[in-house]
């Protein structure tokens, strides 16, 4: 059973922090930060041990595959920003929803939730009101959701809480170090602000408290998971499955790098007469460059020492890996740009490439939808509860998500252009699924083609009334 909290308890006095039930968690979000930032050194150990016995490696090859996998799904979903509507072109709705969107930074607050999503597992939107609605990412290592014993699935209160450092002196002028702990309450229509001094990483005592009422009655705490199961609170990170096999695909290509740059540099043998004496230090030493060595009948000629390090089973163990890279976290090489000539020829080629991608992203994608409406009704339902001039409820927010990938025009243009000629789609939905027209751009348009076609018809042949005319092709 994955240990939860299941009440307020573990901001007692007396109790340790951060509570015990959380600390593998927290250990693997730190882990992971190292990872997405390229610091592999700090989190596989083995490193040292494997690429020398003597323990004293400095050659490391960092492959950062967890970063690009996680940026990966992140642009496949927001790299084309999605379109927000909440009602029609003008209206209060739609103007408050786009305005929320524009000062927020909205997309790319959303893709820094997408990298938490993928890098921690779990990624969070919180949501305030400063003068106006705020919806901005919060760090996963602050969150702990307080969950009902009998069902883990409903949650009854988010804590978001941190521990920060405060210097003072006494009167003699030593310095004091003070450890605060903030902590932040979220239940349904009401924030807690509390702040508790620790002494030896315990709660000694709250010191601070302050309440006050949202004026909406749900929470202002928006997490997004990615994969979960019945008993988890938390999603599931996409780079435990991979750390084996990120570990050594670097270590493979760290010693292979390491036996090429070994014998870039070959050693020479050859008869002692290619020796000179220094006459400082009275060695013997070799010294090259274009010089004429006599070789007798009985003497070796001079030559370098060559190997041949049969690295092609190591290239093979590579490929394996590669290939175990790509089932693991659900991706192929053409996710990444590897495209051999013929594969992907259409868009309908490259997708079919990309089924096991885009598959992952849809499923992100239904976690994400719902997580990016309720923080936009939330945010404008702080704005109408506080009173704010032209604040407006958003009712029905809808998301128009793109895939990522590149449009090939002239494949849906062709397929269109069939469907509108045999009759099976109009060409006002031609129209707006090629262009992604919102009704009233639709209506101008359609409007337009209208008019275009009327002027491009050529003129109807009329036979004229005198008797000296005849219609073509008729007789005198």
């Amino acid at each position: 059973m994955i240990p939860l909290l299941t009440s307020l308890d573990f901001l007692s006095a007396g109790r340790a922090w951060p509570p015990p039930a959380e600390l593998e968690r927290l250990n693997l979000y730190k882990e992971n930060r190292l990872l997405f930032e390229g610091r592999h050194e700090k989190v596989y150990k083995e490193w040292v041990r494997l690429l020398r016995a003597d323990q004293q490696a400095t050659l490391e090859i960092i492959l950062n595959w967890n970063r690009r996998l996680s940026t990966l799904w992140a642009d496949l979903m927001l790299g084309e920003p999605p379109r927000i509507t909440a009602g029609e072109k003008g209206s209060p709705e739609q103007e408050a929803v786009e305005r929320l969107i524009r000062d927020n930074d909205l997309i790319n607050v959303a893709y820094e939730v997408a990298l938490d999503v993928s890098r921690f597992g779990t990624g969070l939107f919180k949501i305030r009101y400063d003068g106006r609605g705020i919806i901005e990412g919060q760090q996963p290592e602050c969150w702990f959701p307080v969950v009902r014993p009998d069902n883990v699935k409903e949650v009854v209160a988010h804590v978001l809480a941190y521990t920060y450092e405060e210097r003072t002196k006494d009167l003699l002028g030593r310095e004091k170090v003070q450890t605060w702990l903030k902590a932040e309450l979220h239940e349904r229509g009401r924030v807690v602000s509390a702040r508790y001094s620790l002494k030896d990483g315990v709660i000694a005592g709250e010191v601070e408290r302050e309440e006050r009422e949202t004026g909406v009655d749900d929470f202002l705490v928006v997490p997004v998971n990615n994969v979960l199961t019945t008993d988890r609170v938390y999603g599931l990170d996409d780079y435990s499955d991979l750390d084996s096999v990120v570990q050594e695909l670097e270590i493979r290509v760290a010693q292979i790098s390491r036996i090429l740059d070994k014998h870039a540099d070959p050693n020479m043998y050859g008869p002692d007469t290619a020796l000179e004496r220094n006459e400082k230090t009275g060695e013997w030493t070799f010294r090259g460059g274009g010089k004429y060595f006599p070789v007798g009948p009985e003497e070796a000629p001079p030559g370098y020492v060559t190997w041949d390090g049969q690295l092609d089973s190591a290239f093979r163990q590579i490929e394996l890996l590669m290939e175990q890279l790509y089932a693991l976290s659900e991706t192929s090489a053409a996710a990444f740009g590897q495209l051999k000539a013929g594969l992907a020829e259409s868009g309908t080629a490259l997708r079919r490439l990309m089924m096991a991608p885009l598959a992952k992203v849809n499923r992100i994608r239904m976690r994400f939808d719902p997580a990016l409406k309720k923080a936009l009704q939330l945010a404008a339902a702080l704005e109408v509860a506080q009173g704010m001039s032209g604040a407006v409820k958003l009712e029905n927010i809808s998301i128009a998500w793109n895939d990522g990938l590149p449009q090939d025009d002239k494949e849906q243009a062709e397929i269109y252009s069939l469907l509108t000629q045999n009759g099976l789609v109009s060409r006002e939905t031609a129209l707006r699924h090629l262009f992604q027209f919102d009704a009233e751009t639709l209506r101008q348009e359609l409007t337009k083609i209208a008019a275009e076609a009327v002027t491009e018809t050529p003129m109807i042949y009329r036979p004229s009334l005198q008797t000296n005319q005849t219609p073509a092709g008729g007789e005198q």
